[in-house]
């Protein structure tokens, strides 16, 4: 399988185990503290996070390969997008039988450390019954909201939005398409500011070297997926693995000049959107039935809205219709299908990039 030797070496001893704050289906996540004065870049008693691969679960040890190069790419190449990387250690199969002891970091495999910034997703906050009382505090730091309450629900929206585009734009810029975008691996980090981060890079593509070009489609989120399912369109794929780095670039900037693999991530953003808009959305059941309907109306999202008049009253759709509708111009445009997907009598506009999206007068 694939090796890959990124970020700063450091060692098992180097830290200790706080306790169990996460788990998905290929891997488990894990508050610690730094345990010694000498870690590269590091303070003793710094919190970290620590993500070890389910390594009995199929594909888990490549998964976690990957989601190591891809985390030491965004943290030389777009800086500050992505919860912060400082890098791994290796447990080998002797080192875990030598242990001996139960000890939980002691587990087999490529373990990735990122700083603590935080641990509470945009999900997390999202399924709370008194929302948006929680996020207020800890993103606009108010302690006087209540649940429902409007223009709070405006404002946390078009900072989680923008802070999710912000960060889209600077992977897009290092030719990363991150692929898994949803409000659960969108983490609040508290420092220096409050501001939500992309995590999760398992299912991100480099179109620079091709890492990653064609993975296992079990990773992404059908939710939040666009309809294309694709970056680019099959037939016109290249395979950048099998190309020298150089053309591989050549080929990989092509691609991403003449069929805009980002815009991938922008419908997973509208469909973020409108979770953090409408509250029926926020239910599994609830966004599955918004993907059927608007299939059924070939992602144009105003012929949907028209169908659903009957059910869509203005308190429920308060935050897209702030700004005379700006927020439903702004998810219509994101949702659209990509031109080479639309059917002859729609109009064949492209997704906007995150840079044209951050522009929108929504915010």
């Amino acid at each position: 399988g694939l090796v890959v030797v990124n970020g700063s070496k450091y060692k098992k001893s180097d830290f200790e185990m706080e306790r169990q704050i996460g788990e998905g289906s290929f891997g488990v996540v894990y508050e610690g503290r730094v345990a010694v004065n000498d870690a590269r870049g590091l303070r003793k008693g710094d919190a970290v996070v620590l993500k070890r691969p389910k390594l009995t679960v199929e594909g888990a040890a490549e998964l976690q390969e990957i989601e190591s190069w891809m985390n030491d790419r965004v943290s030389r190449d777009a800086k500050g997008a992505c919860a912060e990387f400082v890098g791994s250690f290796r447990v080998t199969r002797d080192d875990w039988l030598a242990s001996g002891t139960n000890d939980a970091l002691s587990k087999e495999g490529l373990w990735l450390v990122w700083r603590y910034q935080g641990d509470r997703t945009l999900a997390q906050y999202l399924a709370q019954p008194d929302y948006p009382t929680g996020l207020a505090k800890a993103l606009l730091d108010r302690d006087d909201v209540y649940r429902g309450d409007a223009a709070v629900e405006l404002e946390i929206t078009q900072r989680a939005i923008s802070q999710l585009l912000s960060s889209l734009m600077a992977m897009h810029r290092a030719g990363l398409v991150h692929r898994d975008v949803k409000p659960h691996n969108l983490v609040l980090a508290r420092e220096p500011t409050p501001e939500f981060k992309v995590i999760d890079l398992g299912a991100c593509a480099c179109f620079r070297s091709g890492m990653n070009f064609t993975p296992d489609e079990t990773i992404m989120d059908p939710k939040y997926a666009p309809p294309e399912e694709f970056l680019i369109p099959t037939d016109d794929a290249p395979d950048l693995r099998k190309m020298f780095a150089p053309v591989a670039l050549a080929a990989g900037t092509t691609a991403w000049l003449s069929h805009r693999p980002d815009r991938f991530d922008m419908y997973s953003t509208g469909i973020v959107l409108m979770q953090l808009a409408m509250p029926s959305l926020r239910t599994n059941s609830g966004l599955q039935s918004f993907n059927r309907g608007l299939k059924k109306f070939k992602y144009d999202l105003q012929k949907w809205r028209e169908a659903n008049k009957g059910q869509l009253s203005r308190s429920k759709t308060a935050v897209l219709d702030a700004g005379d509708g700006a927020g439903w111009e702004l998810a219509a445009d994101l949702l659209r299908p990509r031109p080479y997907e639309a059917e002859d009598d729609q109009e064949a506009r492209e997704r906007p990039s995150a840079e044209q999206a951050l522009k929108h007068r929504f915010f």
